[in-house]
């Protein structure tokens, strides 16, 4: 988080509301797979980089106003329900708090924490699928069988995909291990964080609000926005961390940066 006065603040609050919008509305993938409550959009990277870049609070009001404006301005599938900005609202809040709280030595060798969570969010798509061979949807009236294939597909999809999710922090580290970025963040407290605030906030608070206003079983909601939100997690984790890298280049100069236990002197001039 970047000390800065609070008109700073505002206007880089009001870009990032406006940019915001503008991928939530403009550059996103409403009703995926024909199902109304599946959207895919770039607008919670900007928001969850503002929660890093801002501070918690900016990047709560961040996510807030662009769910809010957005449905105002540009409305997609119905009229405006203020319901819908918890999970939004949560999405800017989170990131930055959840980074303070798992910032520590531990993480700085492996993501311990990245991993202990895809194990639960993994465990509990393959226990589901383990047990059941179909899905119900809109309120029971249309039950979705599934073959044995399509079910190992699923669980072993799963645990291969969280193996790769697991590689791909690793290797992004690698490839930022002499960036700016590390003068001021770690790169796996930064995708435990964003994955935290995905899984455990934004992914079940927007089930819950769905799953009750659009009349869908939680689980169905609950287990379709998992699975698909393991593949848009990790871009947001990307996007993120290039973002923070961007601007940690305009914030920092001649610091020492450590890598592979070994001093490496960077001319980025002195920390602002």
């Amino acid at each position: 988080m970047k000390k800065m006065t609070i008109l700073y603040k505002i206007s880089y609050s009001a870009l990032f509301i406006a940019i915001g919008i503008i991928l939530s509305r403009l550059v996103s993938l409403p009703n995926l797979f024909g199902l109304p409550f599946l959207k895919v959009s770039l607008n919670p990277s900007i928001v969850m980089f503002s929660s890093f870049y801002l501070g918690p609070l900016w990047g709560l009001l961040v996510g807030t106003f662009c769910d809010v404006f957005g449905a105002l301005l540009i409305p997609q599938g119905g009229a405006f329900n203020p319901i819908f900005t918890v999970p939004a609202a949560l999405t800017g809040l989170m990131p930055y708090l959840l980074y303070k709280i798992f910032d520590n030595r531990f993480e700085k060798k492996f993501p311990i924490s990245l991993t202990i969570i895809l194990t639960i969010v993994t465990s509990v798509i393959v226990l589901y699928f383990s047990l059941n061979n179909h899905i119900f949807s809109e309120s029971g009236k249309k039950d979705y069988i599934l073959e044995d294939y399509q079910r190992f597909l699923i669980i072993f999809g799963s645990v291969i995909l969280s193996i790769l999710y697991i590689l791909g922090v690793i290797f992004i580290k690698k490839k930022f291990s002499k960036a700016k970025l590390n003068l001021e963040y770690n790169v796996y407290t930064i995708a435990t964080a964003i994955l935290l605030t995905y899984f455990v906030f934004k992914i079940p608070t927007s089930s819950l609000i769905k799953s009750f206003v659009l009349n869908f079983p939680f689980w169905f909601v609950y287990l379709i926005q998992n699975i698909v939100g393991l593949f848009a997690c990790f871009i947001h984790i990307i996007l993120v961390i290039m973002l923070l890298n961007v601007t940690t280049f305009f914030n920092t100069k001649g610091v020492l940066v450590k890598n592979n236990n070994k001093d490496v002197e960077e001319t980025y001039g002195k920390k602002e």
